[in-house]
């Protein structure tokens, strides 16, 4: 698949509405066991702002960071694509966030800790809320593209237990 592209908008002096030509329009492809993944947008906290182009120094700030993949602080935010190629998987992790995922090509099975499991097909969205999750793709010909909304969240307890980050063979 394609890396996707990102345009962002700004203001001119005048305050005109103008696309910002501060970052590169196609995304950088990055890679992990099972995934490539894109980079679109980070926001360091909420509310977010915007005025003297903050959002977009605190982008350019992290623009030669080492791309490890990363999740955001609470209140801050991620906007991320994921491409899974046929047959490839994520497996079970955890992250101290909240996740807006929307399929917008192909289908992808998300399976939890407890042996749930749902296909989503593309249109289909998934909110993941701090639990342990794995991502397959079904399909043995076609790959699958899932967009992430991810924000930092405050930790999860169950009773006396924290549900802390737990990135297990996600990351090597």
């Amino acid at each position: 698949m394609e890396p996707p592209k990102r345009y962002i908008t700004t203001h001119d002096t005048a305050g005109k509405a103008v696309f910002s030509r501060l970052f590169e329009e196609e995304l950088v492809t990055y890679e992990i066991p099972g995934m490539k993944y894109f980079e679109a947008y980070k926001t360091p906290q909420a509310p977010i702002a915007l005025n003297d182009e903050s959002d977009l120094k605190f982008m350019e700030s992290r623009a030669h960071e080492d791309k490890n993949i990363t999740f955001p602080d609470p209140g801050a935010t991620t906007l991320r694509y994921c491409d899974w190629a046929p047959g490839g998987y994520a497996p079970l992790h955890r992250h101290e966030t909240i996740d807006f995922a929307i399929v917008i090509y192909g289908e992808i099975e998300a399976t939890l800790d407890s042996g749930d499991t749902r296909r989503l097909k593309a249109g289909d969205c998934l909110i993941q809320r701090n639990t342990l999750h794995a991502w397959r793709n079904p399909s043995e010909t076609e790959f699958a593209r899932v967009v992430f909304v991810i924000q930092g969240c405050k930790p999860v307890k169950i009773g006396d237990r924290e549900m802390k980050q737990d990135l297990g063979e996600f990351v090597k």
